[in-house]
């Protein structure tokens, strides 16, 4: 008897010992106990499966507990530059950033059915309503040319720059990539028998539950933003509003056991050993890649702190024996950063970004670009113009024109988020300094028939050398267009030797001594520029 007693006593014990699970879990995830890769994907997917639906209007009350900043206001998910006071800044309408926050969907609300996941406030996240508008259901991703962004460049609208996938993607913030990523780990655990039908070029039916170009961007966001004091209260106060815990946060690094490095290493929900201490995040460099004129200072580095970075500019992978940084690298040629972090015998991922220096083109901020709607434009119209305003809507910025003209159609409409085109109607863009190389067009209704007078039209994306395009819609209704990005080749003139004198301007391509472009002929006496030529008019 006594045996047996000391024997219930021992194991009593033993299990008090190891119901330690982190953050407060206590024997959540002892189901998921020496589970590995896929097998522990599903074991966590039954523990997570059923938590309480608060409601979808439920989730403004719940975010009081979940997304309240420090100072009382709603946390942001996508904007840096609001203040919104919680159940009170969320009615009405928006018209820019900043006039009120709604429920954003990080998996987005057209690509799945179901009330629970429609709720589940894991991932749905209270945001500014102009910004989230403006990520539509584009995916996210890493953007190359940004046709969009919110204030302080906070989020990001544009083409994907990011191996695998070339459409349009919505980039978060840096200090929130980790975050997004460990909500994605949890939706295709959580909803593994579902997240497939969701498809869009990011979720898979089978085991991973993300696509190859998808899940090789989480991994990289989660190390490079590890798990923080704030994620873990806020997985906390989920756990107190719906009932479910993200294990993603509960354990970081956890994903390296389920998708990763770890797959063949037994997973312990009281003995873990999967910190994301064991990584070392990927360096950051600032600026990022693109094209820059004369020359580019970079810098680079680390969230992981002590680590040292190694690289090379020659296109080579970086290794321990690259490279140490110890200061700033200006580029005065176009070259190849690859870069890895290195701490106690681990090495971060690589990060590489291509810099291109020219001395007679480029941006120093790459491509520029513009938002097609009232806030470029300066005016809003609510529906079509009858005949009796046929005023050309213009707008000027960075020495690049946009008109939108009536033409010979008899419609035309400009609102917040979109400018459309009608047959007869035209977009002309202009440039005063340069040459136009590149324009291309951002659709929420994507459509062919859009022409151009002069270079190539692939689709929505034009290429030639003008300085002057007209663009139409040839189509039969029409095309609604929401954002444009133009590459501009600055032309300097060069080789200005020859001093040739005048008493009259002739017609051609003229600037100013210094480089700017003039339109038509020069209008008074001096030294100008012309077929790369110094001209005297006196």
């Amino acid at each position: 008897m006594k045996s047996t007693l000391l024997s219930l006593l021992l194991t009593l014990a033993t299990v008090s010992t190891r119901a330690q699970g982190p953050n407060g879990s206590n024997t959540y995830y002892a189901n998921a106990d020496g589970k590995k890769g896929a097998a522990l994907k599903t074991s966590l997917a039954a523990i997570i499966v059923n938590p309480t639906n608060v409601g979808y209007d439920g989730l403004y009350e719940a975010y009081k507990k979940t997304d309240t900043r420090a100072d009382g206001y709603v946390r942001d998910w996508y904007s840096n530059a609001t203040n919104y006071r919680h159940g009170v800044d969320n009615k009405g309408n928006y018209n820019k950033e900043g006039d009120m926050y709604n429920r954003e969907h990080s998996v987005p609300q057209s690509w799945f059915s179901g009330s629970g996941i429609k709720s589940d406030i894991v991932h749905v996240l209270p945001t500014d309503g102009y910004v989230n508008n403006r990520r539509s259901n584009y995916p996210f991703g890493e953007v190359n040319v940004a046709t969009y962004q919110s204030a302080n460049g906070y989020s990001k609208l544009g083409s994907c720059k990011t191996e695998g996938y070339s459409g349009t993607v919505f980039e978060p913030n840096d200090e929130i990539k980790g975050d997004i990523a460990r909500i994605y780990f949890y939706m295709i655990t959580r909803y593994e028998s579902s997240c497939g039908s969701w498809g869009n070029d990011v979720f898979t039916s089978s085991y991973p539950g993300l696509t190859q170009w998808a899940l090789n961007m989480m991994m990289r966001w989660s190390k490079a933003d590890p798990v923080d004091e704030r994620e873990i209260q806020r997985n906390n106060a989920v756990f107190e509003v719906q009932g479910n815990r993200n294990p993603y946060v509960d354990y970081p690094g956890l994903e390296e056991y389920t998708w990763g490095s770890k797959t063949n290493v037994a997973f312990s929900y009281d003995n873990y050993e999967g910190s994301q201490a064991d990584f070392v995040s990927q360096p950051v460099f600032s600026p990022e890649g693109g094209t820059y004129k004369e020359s580019v200072t970079v810098t680079m580095s680390c969230t992981t702190e002590g680590a040292t970075i190694y690289y090379t500019t020659d296109g080579t992978d970086a290794t321990v024996q690259a490279i140490r940084y110890d200061a700033p690298v200006t580029l005065t040629e176009s070259a190849t950063l690859k870069a890895v972090a290195v701490k106690d015998g681990k090495t971060s991922t690589q990060m590489e970004a291509t810099y291109t220096i020219t001395t007679n083109g480029g941006s120093e901020q790459g491509d520029h670009q513009y938002d097609l709607t009232d806030s470029f434009f300066g005016t809003s119209y609510g529906g079509s113009i009858d005949s009796k305003n046929k005023d050309d809507l213009t707008a000027e910025k960075d020495g690049i024109t946009v008109t939108y003209a009536l033409g010979t159609g008899s419609n035309r409409y400009c609102s917040s988020e979109q400018i459309r085109l009608y047959p007869g109607n035209t977009l002309t863009v202009s440039t005063s300094s340069g040459t136009l190389t590149g324009i291309t067009f951002i659709s929420p209704d994507p459509k062919d028939g859009l022409q151009a007078d002069s270079g190539t039209m692939n689709g929505q994306a034009w290429t030639g050398d003008a300085r002057q395009v007209v663009f139409t819609f040839t189509g039969s209704k029409h095309i609604k267009l929401s954002n444009m990005a133009v590459t501009l080749a600055e032309t300097e003139p060069t080789a200005v030797s020859e001093v040739k004198r005048t008493t009259e301007a002739q017609q051609g391509n003229w600037y100013a001594i210094d480089g700017r472009s003039i339109k038509g002929t020069p209008k008074g006496k001096g030294v100008y520029v012309r077929n790369g030529k110094k001209v005297v008019v006196k």
